[in-house]
């Protein structure tokens, strides 16, 4: 993954006050969910608050005719039936990029409410590496949730400041020309690379805070020693 060398602030610039999303999604090639959504950029609480794209609102629900699976390998069979074209549009540069995977990297059932939720995710170059993750939420044959979020290595979610910044990486051609079968195993590939770097950066986080709680229990040990050595000798 390659380092992204434009501050992510000059790059927002190139926005302007909006973004445009175009979703579909389809289940053995019939499409069951389309919609189009506009989101502003330009505001202060765009840009300071996490960076989320919610084409549903809470209450409202698509239904489908898909069965919802029952065991592990009906998820399996799911994700290989579902596919994602989630088009983010900057209408002002006059550019597209698709911020999708086709088809899901997982698709999991929640133990205790039994909703199907399949992930779609990208990565795309950044400062720290980020991941453009969709989800799609499905529970009792009905689509209720379909997002879009973006995730440094560190496993946070990033600002719209810091996600413009990465989508203006994006907007620069990175996926443009990429054949469909290609991107697929190309999308995969990439996800689990950026998994596999998450794994190590959080381990190597993990052993540079044990050795600092050892430096600090070290400090403590010859802070004590310094003083109980100061009472006897002023004793």
């Amino acid at each position: 993954m390659e380092p992204y060398s434009e501050p992510a602030s000059a790059a927002s610039e190139i926005f302007a006050e909006e973004l445009i999303s175009a979703v579909d999604i389809y289940h053995r090639g019939e499409l069951i969910f389309s919609r189009a959504v506009e989101t502003e950029t330009g505001t202060g609480w765009f840009r300071c608050s996490p960076f989320r794209v919610d084409l549903l609102d809470p209450k409202d629900t698509c239904p489908t005719r898909i069965p919802r699976p029952e065991t592990e390998s009906g998820c399996r069979e799911l994700g290989e039936e579902l596919t994602l074209s989630w088009v983010l549009v900057d209408p002002a540069g006059r550019r597209a990029v698709n911020l999708s995977s086709h088809r899901p990297v997982s698709v999991q059932k929640h133990w205790l409410s039994g909703d199907v939720h399949a992930r779609f995710a990208v990565v795309l170059a950044g400062e720290k590496g980020a991941a453009s993750e969709g989800g799609v939420e499905e529970g009792a044959m009905h689509v209720r949730e379909v997002s879009l979020q973006m995730e440094n290595l560190d496993g946070m979610y990033m600002s719209g400041k810091e996600s413009l910044g990465v989508l203006g990486r994006a907007f620069g051609g990175a996926r443009k020309g990429m054949k469909r079968e290609r991107g697929r195993e190309e999308g995969g590939r990439r996800y689990e690379e950026f998994l596999a770097m998450k794994r190590r950066r959080r381990e190597r986080k993990l052993r540079a805070e044990g050795a600092m709680d050892t430096l600090c229990m070290a400090s403590a040990v010859f802070v004590f020693a310094s003083l109980a050595f100061l009472f006897l000798w002023g004793r």
